[in-house]
C-alpha cells in the first residue's frame, strides 16, 4: 500500500521537518519519503487537506473494549475501527474482561487477537488475581506475556497490596495504575458532592475522597520507589499534588480524560447518565486546573476513558445507570473546545509522547526511514460523530454540543500494522 500526504504541517517536535508544510511518501508501512514537493504516481492513493497537520500516531493510555465476556457492548474489531475514527494507532486495553487478564494465557489470548488488526491493541494485566484486590497477580508472568501495565481499573484499598506491587515492579518497565478514589465516604455516590448534587437530591462523593487517596499513594511511592500513574484525576488538588511530587523526583505520571477537561458538575442537571463517570465530573475550578495541568505538562495523557454500554444497560434511570461515556472517537474535538488552539501542541504532546512515557516506550518520529505510525488530522474541521463503536451510550452533549463541533477532527491514521492488511 501507497499513500501520499500532500502539504500537511509537520507536528513532530522531534523531526527536523516540525512545523514545516511538507509531502509525506508511505510505502511498505514505512516513511519513504519528506519532501516539499512529491509527484503522485497513478497507483498512489493520495490524501489531501488544506491545513491538516501529521503527526505521530495518537495513543490512548485507557479503554475498555470488553472482550472477552460483554461484546455485546464492543468488540476488539470494532473498538479497533472506533479507535481508528478518533485518530488512535495505539489502544491501551482495560482490565475489564471476563474473565480478568490476571493469568499470561488471558494476555497471550489478547495479544493473539489484536495481532490481525490494524490498531495496536496493548493489554493491561490485572494488578490483583481476580481482581479482588487481595492477591498479587503473577506480574511478572504477565509482563513477559505482553502486558505493558497493571491495574484493577479502579482504586487499590488494600495499602499492603500497593506497596508489594511496587515493590515486586520496581525493575520493571511496566508501571503500576491505580484509580485514586476512596469511595467509602458516602454509600454510592453517583457524581461530584457539592451544590448541585444536593440541589439535585443525588448522593455525590466530594474532592476529599480523590486527594486524600493521591497523599496515600504519594507516600507508599516515596516507601517503596518503583513507578505509579494515577489513571484518571479530577481535582484542583491533585493536580497541585502531583505537580509537586514531580519536583520531588518521584516516578509518577497521571492522565485525566478529554471529557474532565470539558464538563463540569452543572452539566448532570438534566440527569443525563452518559454523563454519570467516575472520578466525576467537578466544580469549573477544577476543570480549570485539570487545563492548566495538559498546558504545563503536569497531566502526561489525555485519556478517553472508552466505557461502551449496550441498549439494555444505557436506557435506564440515572440512579441505576453505569459509569462511563462511550469517548474514544471524540477525544480530539473535545479537547480542542476544552484548551482551544492555544493549547494544540499540549493536546498532542499528550496524546503521543506522554503516554509512551508513562509506559516506558520509546517515541517515534516522523523521518525517512522510520516505521509509519501517523495521525493525520485538522485542528479547525467541523469534527461529525462517526458512531464506529457498537456502544449506545455516546453522549450528546446536550446544549453545548456546538461548542466544539468545528473544535477540529482527526482525519486518518497510518498505523505500524497497516501494511499487512
Amino acid at each position: 500500500m501507497e499513500t501520499l500526504i500532500k502539504g500537511v504541517i509537520i507536528a513532530d517536535p522531534q523531526s527536523p521537518h516540525h512545523g514545516a508544510v511538507r509531502d509525506v511518501l508511505i510505502q511498505d508501512g514505512m516513511i519513504a519519503r519528506i519532501d516539499a514537493h512529491i509527484d503522485p504516481g497513478s497507483s498512489i492513493q493520495v490524501w489531501d487537506e488544506p491545513g491538516s497537520l501529521l503527526s505521530v500516531g495518537w495513543m490512548d493510555l485507557q479503554a475498555d473494549f470488553a472482550d472477552p465476556g460483554q461484546e455485546q457492548k464492543e468488540g476488539l474489531e470494532s473498538g479497533a475501527k472506533a479507535a481508528q475514527a478518533g485518530g488512535f494507532t495505539h489502544v491501551v486495553l482495560n482490565t475489564g474482561q471476563e474473565p480478568s487478564p490476571d493469568h499470561k494465557s488471558e494476555i497471550a489470548y489478547l495479544c493473539a487477537r489484536a495481532a490481525v488488526l490494524e490498531t495496536v491493541l496493548l493489554p493491561m494485566g490485572s494488578l490483583s488475581q481476580r481482581h479482588e484486590g487481595k492477591q498479587l497477580a503473577e506480574l511478572f508472568d504477565l509482563a513477559e506475556a505482553g502486558a505493558v501495565a497493571f491495574s484493577d481499573d479502579g482504586p487499590v484499598n488494600r495499602t499492603e497490596l500497593l506497596r508489594r506491587a511496587l515493590e515486586y515492579t520496581e525493575a520493571l518497565a511496566q508501571p503500576i495504575i491505580t484509580c485514586p478514589l476512596d469511595l467509602g465516604l458516602n454509600a454510592r455516590p453517583q457524581m461530584h458532592e457539592g451544590i448541585t448534587s444536593t440541589l439535585m437530591g443525588v448522593v455525590g462523593t466530594p474532592h476529599i475522597s480523590e486527594t486524600m487517596r493521591i497523599k496515600r499513594d504519594l507516600d507508599i511511592l516515596r516507601y517503596t520507589g518503583g513507578r505509579l500513574h494515577f489513571s484518571c484525576i479530577s481535582t484542583a488538588e491533585s493536580v497541585a499534588l502531583v505537580r509537586e511530587a514531580k519536583k520531588e523526583g518521584l516516578r509518577i505520571t497521571c492522565a485525566t480524560s478529554a471529557h474532565h477537561l470539558f464538563f463540569i458538575d452543572e452539566d448532570l442537571e438534566r440527569f443525563d447518565g452518559t454523563l454519570k463517570v467516575l472520578p466525576p465530573f467537578r466544580l469549573n475550578s477544577d476543570r480549570e486546573a485539570l487545563c492548566a495541568g495538559v498546558l504545563d505538562g503536569t497531566i502526561d495523557a489525555i485519556i478517553s476513558d472508552h466505557r461502551p454500554e449496550d441498549l439494555e444497560h444505557h436506557d435506564v434511570e440515572f440512579a441505576l445507570a453505569p459509569f462511563g461515556i462511550a469517548a474514544i472517537e471524540s477525544v480530539f474535538p473535545v479537547a480542542m473546545s476544552a484548551l482551544g488552539s492555544t493549547g494544540q501542541d499540549a493536546i498532542i504532546r499528550a496524546l503521543t509522547s506522554g503516554p509512551r512515557d508513562a509506559l516506558g516506550m520509546e517515541v517515534p518520529r516522523i523521518e525517512e526511514g522510520q516505521l509509519a505510525d501517523l495521525t493525520w488530522f485538522h485542528p479547525t474541521k467541523p469534527w461529525h460523530h462517526q458512531k464506529s463503536s457498537k456502544a449506545a451510550n455516546h453522549t450528546t452533549y446536550g446544549d453545548r454540543s456546538t461548542s466544539f463541533s468545528g473544535a477540529g477532527t482527526p482525519l486518518g491514521v497510518i498505523t505500524p500494522r497497516l501494511a499487512d492488511h
